[in-house]
């Protein structure tokens, strides 16, 4: 019952976070942003019969996009730069925890293609936007971000994990929006469109730990000499 009441808070305090974005509130805004994501951190925490390793690493992402989200509140290049390193480690997080439930097989490959093409794709226009607009020096921070959510979709994708791998897709749609609204074109929608997806994205993965949970009792079961 009371993990329903979490996810209850989880979509109050995002929604809440909407508000606060389009009222320019900057206090309920520090508080919510990352608020949202520690209830989510919580709702991680309290699934039980999981895989450890993977949760405890999932939760280890969450904290550091928490920590990341206090980053870009705040104005700045530099800020964001940190902003971007801590997601750039949350990132690698998630990638171990996705490594954790390897279930590779060749045919997989295959999915690297179009995630090859879109970071392609997406990196020369941001590298054009870059140039254009003066902000040339974060060029390689972006770059390394870019290949390293691409590596992070991969991996969710050899997890089996569709829970995971929606999560992995529409953390990259949101970035890949935010970056186009800083550095390509203005997009009106933009602030809205970015969070409605980073809540969405982080919920998945933090819900992805309960396929865990099914995991272990599965291989639980299959080695039982009953």
């Amino acid at each position: 019952m009371y993990r329903k009441l979490l996810i209850v808070a989880i979509i109050f305090s995002g929604i809440g976070y909407l508000f606060a974005l389009s009222g320019e509130n900057m206090a309920m805004r520090w508080i919510l942003k990352p608020g949202t994501i520690i209830l989510m951190i919580v709702l991680a925490a309290t699934a039980r019969n999981s895989a450890k390793p993977y949760k405890n690493l999932i939760i280890a992402g969450l904290f550091l996009s928490a920590i990341g989200d206090s980053f870009l509140l705040l104005s700045g290049n530099h800020w964001f730069t940190f902003g971007l390193v801590a997601f750039l480690i949350a990132h690698l997080a998630y990638v171990v925890a996705f490594v954790t439930r390897w279930r590779f097989t060749p045919i997989q490959l295959l999915a690297l293609f179009p995630i090859m093409a879109y970071s392609y794709l997406l990196l020369r226009k941001l590298h054009e936007g870059m140039l254009l607009g003066g902000n040339a020096g974060l060029w390689m921070p972006v770059l390394i971000y870019v290949i390293v959510i691409s590596i992070m979709i991969w991996s969710a994708v050899i997890s089996r994990s569709w829970v995971a791998v929606a999560g992995a897709i529409l953390f990259f749609m949101s970035d890949s929006l935010l970056a186009w609204n800083m550095f390509v074109a203005s997009v009106s929608w933009a602030g809205y469109g970015v969070m409605i997806s980073y809540y969405l994205a982080q919920f998945l993965l933090a819900k992805s730990i309960e396929e865990s949970k099914r995991s272990v009792i599965s291989y639980a079961n299959h080695n039982s000499p009953v």
